[in-house]
């Protein structure tokens, strides 16, 4: 072997790849015929993040040795680590007219499957790949944890198992197989499994995450919170996710009757990140601080960023109401045979279960939404119900958006706002006189206050504050309707469907 070559190859194992690239490119110049130097290139330029130059070395070594699959399984690859999911598949295929039961093009079409969400095609090609190659750990471990995703907890734990048995210092397998038997109540297996992943990884904040929902599960909170705060600390990239996850936390303690635990941690919450807005918000719910008048604009487009997948059947859990509410409130009250064409804005859009409703009670319409979260919007967009839809702060979009409307409507919306002053008026400078604006509120039945911050991080509303503010931000109230807006646990959320119609053109002072 010629001693360059033996120098490069030793760079490359030690993971020196831009070392080792310099040299792999004399070679490849040298020997222009060479599949290998080709893939080498390609190889170092994929590990130092170059995927063009990647991509344009892996062809050259296809066209180089055209029997060979090498640098077509590598292509597949790269496309599938840099989400160009099309590609990925399209070299995955040609891999398999060659060589059929290819290991490494089987998991790049299965794991393009699960990342599109079609967790059944993800599962029979694990499985196929598994009938193979039974000792395939990370078809074992794919499987296991597309397997939890479809709800089949015990093969999960059962694949989980072989896949660590395959690979003993597996952290994923270990995971897996806590959070199956989790789901199974199987508490001790559950914890066993979890321990032997924190052994192995003592900074994973979702093995921290998985071990306090474990503790949570057995209502044993000090320990729930301990493992909780850990997941915060150790949150790195995730943290935000690790808040969020903290605050509903707290907020389930309070709620079981521990709110001096709960507010202990609160208190050592906003020391620890005392520059963070989402926990000075998601803390000072918890603390009952009376000082904010909205929510924290980036706790909710985490929170419904995180929840866009799984937010319309966790609604259905909840008996969500507001949307159905709202559109008969609109066939009550907005006369829609009157108006050639209705120009429509869904507040808070969200995934587009108001619009849906209240599209059904309108003619010819143009449908506008608009929603701090950009995932909630995407699966809003897969409805083909609104006309535009636009990622912004309602106030701010009310604020600059030049169109009139002659309808919108706020469904479970304001409870992020406590202060509806600015949204009243904005909303008011939108609507045409005449025009209706249909919303949904939280009732406040625990104080006198026009408006309280709650552990959940919503705010509740009094009535006669909605009633005073209507009037002066020039609407008439067409009706109020005390309702049962979705459940909270075991506790119903009373709140109000409110029907206004703008009926005068207020200056702004």
């Amino acid at each position: 072997m010629d001693a360059l070559e033996q120098q490069a190859d030793r760079l490359f194992e030690e993971r020196k790849y831009p070392e080792a690239l310099d040299i792999y490119l004399s070679l490849a110049q040298k020997y222009p015929k060479a599949e290998k130097y080709s893939m080498y290139c390609g190889s170092c330029f994929d590990a130092i993040g170059q995927a063009e130059q990647a991509v344009r070395f892996y062809k050259k070594a296809s066209k180089q040795n055209p029997v060979s699959v090498r640098s077509l399984v590598a292509l597949a690859n790269l496309y599938y680590h840099n989400q160009n999911y099309n590609e990925a598949l399209r070299f995955a295929q040609l891999v398999l007219k060659k060589e059929p039961k290819n290991v490494s093009a089987l998991l790049v079409i299965a794991n393009v499957a699960y990342c599109q969400n079609d967790y059944e095609k993800a599962f029979e090609l694990y499985e196929q790949i598994h009938l193979i190659d039974p000792s395939n750990y990370v078809a074992l471990v794919n499987m296991a944890n597309t397997a939890y995703d479809l709800g089949r907890f015990v093969k999960a734990a059962e694949y989980a198992q072989r896949a660590s048995q395959i690979n003993p210092s597996s952290v994923d397998a270990y995971i897996i197989s806590g959070n199956s038997y989790m789901e199974l109540n199987r508490i001790e297996k559950a914890e066993t499994n979890l321990l032997k992943a924190l052994g192995l990884r003592g900074d994973n904040p979702w093995i921290y995450n998985a071990l306090s929902r474990l503790y949570q599960k057995t209502e044993d909170y000090k320990n729930a919170l301990a493992f909780g705060w850990k997941s915060v600390l150790f949150g790195a990239s995730a943290q935000n996710e690790q808040h969020i996850n903290f605050g509903y936390l707290l907020y389930e303690c309070a709620c079981e009757g521990k709110e001096v635990l709960a507010k202990n941690y609160a208190l050592k919450w906003i020391d620890a990140f005392p520059q963070n807005d989402m926990v000075a918000y998601m803390a000072g719910a918890i603390l009952n601080e009376r000082k904010f008048k909205k929510a924290d604009a980036g706790y909710v487009t985490q929170v419904f960023d995180t929840f866009a997948n799984d937010f319309e059947t966790t609604l259905k859990g909840l008996e969500y109401m507001a949307p159905s509410y709202i559109a008969s409130a609109v066939k009550q009250h907005y006369k829609a045979g009157f108006f050639k064409k209705t120009n429509y804005l869904d507040l808070g859009c969200g995934t587009g279960l108001c619009a849906l409703n209240v599209k059904k009670h309108l003619l010819r319409s143009y449908v506008v939404g608009v929603d701090l979260s950009l995932k909630m919007l995407e699966q809003a967009r897969l409805k083909n119900i609104y006309d535009t839809l636009e990622q912004d702060d309602l106030i701010h979009f009310l604020e600059t958006d030049s169109r009139a409307y002659d309808l919108i409507t706020a469904a479970d919306v304001l409870t992020y706002f406590g202060d509806l002053r600015e949204v009243f008026e904005s909303a008011a400078n939108r609507l045409k006189l005449g025009g209706l604006f249909v919303f949904t509120i939280s009732e406040n039945a625990q104080t006198k206050d026009d408006y309280l911050l709650t552990p959940s991080g919503r705010f509740v509303h009094h009535l006669d504050y909605i009633s005073g503010l209507l009037k002066k931000c020039g609407y008439s109230k067409l009706s109020f309707e005390r309702k049962a807006l979705r459940n909270e646990g075991d506790k119903v959320v009373w709140g109000y469907v409110v029907s206004a119609e703008k009926i005068m053109i207020l200056k702004r002072v």
